[in-house]
């Protein structure tokens, strides 16, 4: 009833005291299923923009204009454990901070509103704060991005521009606490909840995915030539990461934890601990490629557990800047091997699997690939590329 009745007053202010400039429907599902390189899946909870949309970690990143005045709706359409959105590192009061104790949380079917204005420019985490330690591990967790008010390319009012900014959002799994018995938890007063006395992850994350998968041309940052860009680094796992860049990018790193440092840091490593964030600009040049090296240690021994390579491509702004197809498809992941496709078909398009090879060629707005093994494929249309998973 006491959520009710706060949904109903939050209800009230916005019709009558404010305006809202952005509105932002965030879904929650425990149901997805993350495959990996090598085929192993595993399953997670997560945060999605629609019903038809399948979750994937990490989440949808959330851009939201210094001043605006924000409501996030979080729909829970999951079955068990309540869940809330905790906005990590955000100046917001703590009716809208996503804390249970403080906040509130939202169960099966309900609705809980996240109201604030949004503060500062800066890169941001949020994610759930029930059970954290085991709904962040299963995957609730995004990037929230607060750009300047005044609309450019600039870190922050007055700050340095940049022609465009890139992600590297890090994180683990050990797929023992992916496990039902510990996902699946009662969060009832004195309910014993599981949480492993060890973590020892099987796979190492950069932007969600790992190994062979950053080394695909598909998942690389591909960006103009001569271009400065912003890295918005943030560590969500809980090892400690080292992202190590070339020396001719130039690296200076200019904010931490959504605040300018009072001194730039000029340094090919950046350092992050988990919950911390970082904004580093780089000066790339005319080479085709760039390899960011990504070391994660152990926050106890500082022992390398795991070291990721992802890749920075150069293109041209002609190629990168096409816009993207006026098509979707779904669904995305397919079970059955079968996708459908909406919108209108302008000209055929091509499927292709890992190495390249055609497999098909249709204008039809379904397509079959039950007869396929399972993995990851490549559907060209119009000079885009979208990547299917047959599971």
């Amino acid at each position: 009833m006491k959520h009710l009745i706060y949904i109903l007053f939050i209800s009230l202010s916005i019709t009558t005291n404010a305006q809202i400039d952005y509105t932002k429907l965030i879904i929650g599902r425990n149901t997805g299923l993350k495959t990996f390189y090598n085929g192993d899946s595993t399953r997670i909870f997560g945060f999605a923009e629609s019903l038809g949309e399948a979750i994937d970690i990490p989440g949808p990143t959330i851009r939201i204009t210094e001043g605006d005045s924000v409501m996030i709706d979080f729909w829970n359409v999951s079955q068990g454990a309540p869940h809330t959105i905790h906005l990590h590192g955000l100046d917001v009061d703590q009716q809208n901070d996503g804390v249970p104790a403080l906040s509130f949380t939202v169960g099966h079917m309900d609705h809980g509103f996240y109201v604030f204005k949004a503060p500062h420019p800066g890169t941001y985490l949020y994610h759930c704060h029930v059970v954290s330690s085991i709904h962040v591990q299963a995957g609730m967790y995004g990037v929230m991005i607060v750009e300047p008010s005044s609309g450019t390319n600039v870190v922050w009012n007055g700050g340095e521009a940049f022609d465009r900014d890139l992600l590297l959002t890090t994180s683990e799994i050990d797929t023992l606490w992916h496990n039902p018995d510990v996902l699946l938890h009662d969060t009832t007063m004195g309910a014993m909840i599981m949480v492993p006395e060890t973590f020892e992850p099987q796979f190492y994350l950069v932007n969600g995915i790992t190994e062979t998968n950053l080394a695909d041309p598909l998942n690389h940052h591909y960006v103009g030539l001569n271009e400065k860009v912003y890295i918005r680094s943030s560590n969500i796992g809980y090892m400690g990461v080292r992202h190590i860049f070339p020396s001719s990018l130039l690296a200076k790193t200019i904010s931490s934890d959504g605040r300018p440092l009072p001194t730039e840091v000029s340094s090919d490593t950046v350092e992050l601990h988990p919950g911390e964030r970082f904004g580093t600009l780089i000066q790339v040049g005319t080479d085709s490629i760039y390899p960011i090296t990504t070391e994660f240690f152990d926050l106890n021994t500082q022992n390398v557990m795991s070291t990721q390579t992802s890749y920075i491509h150069t293109s041209a702004a002609s190629i990168i800047d096409l816009p993207e197809p006026t098509i979707s498809v779904y669904p995305n992941p397919s079970h059955t091997g079968i996708f459908h496709i909406t919108g209108d078909l302008e000209q055929a398009y091509h499927i292709y699997d890992s190495i390249g090879r055609i497999l098909q060629s249709s204008q039809d707005n379904t397509f079959d690939l039950s007869d396929q093994s399972k993995g990851i494929y490549i559907m060209r249309y119009q000079d885009r590329l979208i990547k299917l998973i047959n599971y």
